[in-house]
């Protein structure tokens, strides 16, 4: 008999996933990940470019299928998927999986969009989630460090196959179909980080998001039709890890342990998830003591490679918001005026002090840091004042890792400080009393509706 191709074992391996499978931890994951998305869509939808998306998936893919979330017009499955994907990576703030990157933005809106059309439970939705994180953790880990020499994007690279994982397992897909709609997930991989160096002059940073989120369902709803894709669309010679990673080795399947989801990181802060531990080792510092900053004289910042290359991560004069959010002298300046480091906060990168305080950044490798990454992302920042004053934070992991883990109440803060006043006190205590029993949920579809404002909710 013919050994199964890799896309044949990882479909088989989704489809037969139970939700008896999950461990206690992937279930908090997912009751905590979905209140975040709902919140960062909810916060992204407030902005222009989340208003224009809505607008788009309402008017140009017009359709009955699902909500665009906070906006409560309808659309095609592939649409009010793409529009909720892309107005929840806006604010930056979405999940960070050390290994799978930013996963929350691909797979919430597919599994959303499909429990509402389908009517599926806390369990169903939370099940179909899951199975996306391990997907999606499985292929990025493979290819990560060789796509990011090469400026490729892991959201709509292994977010289209992620999202294809999820869409099939809310859709009940047999193996051989789950495999197909990975297969042909495959061919829809696309994107490059072109946008970080282009930063303030193009939105594909998000809506890579909402393509990989859209190509999932496509890819299923294409192979439920009947199409199938390339057995060997992984492994085979001219299959994705060709195409777009080293090569095929098939030890990386022994990665598919079922607890992706659980493994997953949050940002409490916007920006960049590089920089966030330079933020909290700044915080970390301010928190000991805060130091005269006209009397600064010089600051350091030693942290692991990744967050310190290529160089648009140490610009100290970035020409827009979208830059200023991945750079380390910037990140410091800000945390040293502001104490915080939200858009609003990030937004102030050139107000005289920020500009003053950020050419005194010297940024630098710490080797006990970058031996320990991916499975540590620390920062220190030591900061010398003119009579001599010495000034340091450290931190290991960055808040939100799974080993510094957000409390329920920063989860409950972060979310009110996303939704702001769209909804009224009842609504947002209805959503975080419905995330925290998610999986006792009879239909996530009263979780879309929550996210309508009260008067739309009345016409809808």
């Amino acid at each position: 008999m013919k050994e199964p191709t890799a896309v044949q074992i990882i479909g088989d391996f989704v489809a037969k996933r139970r939700f008896e499978d999950l461990s206690d931890l992937a279930i908090t994951r997912a009751r905590q990940v979905t209140l975040d998305f709902i919140g960062t869509m909810l916060g992204g939808y407030q902005t222009e470019l989340g208003a224009l998306a809505a607008d788009y998936a309402a008017r140009m893919q017009p359709g009955l299928d699902a909500t665009i979330v906070g906006d409560g017009r309808r659309s095609t499955l592939e649409g009010a998927a793409w529009a909720n994907a892309t107005m929840g990576k806006h604010l930056g703030m979405d999940d960070s999986h050390r290994t799978a990157g930013h996963v929350a933005s691909q797979l919430v809106p597919v599994a959303l969009t499909l429990g509402e059309q389908l009517g599926l439970s806390g369990e169903q939705y939370i099940l179909a989630l899951a199975v996306g994180y391990d997907v999606m953790d499985l292929v990025h880990s493979a290819v990560d460090s060789w796509q990011r020499e090469r400026g490729l994007d892991h959201k709509s690279q292994a977010g289209s196959l992620g999202g294809a994982a999820t869409a099939a397992k809310a859709m009940s897909l047999s193996a051989e179909k789950t495999s197909n709609a990975l297969a042909l997930a495959m061919d829809m991989a696309c994107g490059t980080e072109q946008y970080v160096w282009d930063a303030g002059s193009c939105d594909t940073k998000d809506l890579l998001a909402g393509y990989g989120a859209r190509n999932g369902i496509y890819a299923a709803k294409l192979a439920d039709f009947g199409f199938r894709g390339p057995p060997g669309a992984l492994d085979g010679e001219y299959g994705y890890f060709h195409a777009f990673g080293p090569g095929y080795d098939s030890a990386f399947l022994d990665a598919l342990d079922g607890e992706a989801l659980a493994r997953t990181g949050f940002k409490p802060h916007a920006g960049c998830r590089h920089v966030h531990s330079c933020v909290d080792a700044t915080m970390d510092l301010l928190n000991q003591g805060q130091p005269d900053l006209d009397a600064i004289s010089s600051i350091e910042v030693d942290t692991y490679l990744e967050a310190i290359t290529p160089e648009f991560r140490v610009n100290y004069e970035p020409q827009a918001v979208g830059q200023a959010g991945f750079s380390l002298p910037v990140t410091v300046s800000v945390i040293l005026t502001r104490g915080a480091w939200f858009r609003e906060d990030i937004e102030t990168y050139d107000e005289p002090e920020q500009r003053r305080l950020r050419q005194l950044v010297k940024v630098g490798l710490d080797e006990k840091i970058q031996a320990g990454h991916p499975l540590t992302n620390g920062c220190e920042v030591r900061i010398a004042t003119d009579d001599g004053a010495q000034y340091k934070g450290r931190v290991e992991y960055a808040k939100g890792e799974p080993e510094n883990m957000l409390s329920d109440a920063e989860f409950e803060e972060k979310f009110r400080y996303l939704v702001g006043n769209m909804l009224p006190p009842e609504q947002i205590a209805s959503i975080l009393d419905r995330c925290a029993q998610l999986e006792r949920l009879a239909d996530v579809a009263e979780l879309v509706r929550l996210t309508i404002p009260e008067p739309e909710m009345a016409l809808k």
